[in-house]
């Protein structure tokens, strides 16, 4: 049987939020990603993931060569700086959209809650 799946205003399903750890430890240039999450929904192919993420402030290289990512912020704040040094902030309430081959940098101001949507190609 397949049902709805709730999300709380807190990004939050059925589960607790669990230690885990998605950062590569290479890609890290400031700052130290304690990181929790919580899976929602898996695709029996593994390609598309729906989950919630939350990490304390720290700065990384980020590179997604085989990913596209949509993004919800619950709370906390995130910088994203793209290839050409243009820089965007969100904040609760605001979404982004990582796209695929995609190279820049990915720094949590202020201890961030996103819910995520994962699409690998």
């Amino acid at each position: 049987m397949t049902s709805v799946i709730r999300l709380s205003r807190d990004g939050l399903s059925a589960g607790a939020m669990e230690a885990c750890s998605v950062v590569p430890p290479e890609a890290v240039l400031s700052g130290s990603a304690n990181e929790t999450g919580a899976m929602h929904y898996e695709s029996k192919n593994g390609k598309f993931l729906i989950g919630t993420w939350e990490c304390t402030p720290y700065a990384e290289t980020l590179s997604y060569p085989e990913t596209s990512e949509f993004c919800l912020v619950i709370s906390g704040k995130v910088a994203l700086t793209n290839p050409d040094g243009t820089l965007q902030t969100f904040g609760p309430g605001d979404s982004y959209i990582v796209p695929k081959g995609f190279e820049g940098r990915f720094e949590v101001l202020e201890t961030l809650r996103k819910v995520y949507v994962l699409f690998n190609d």
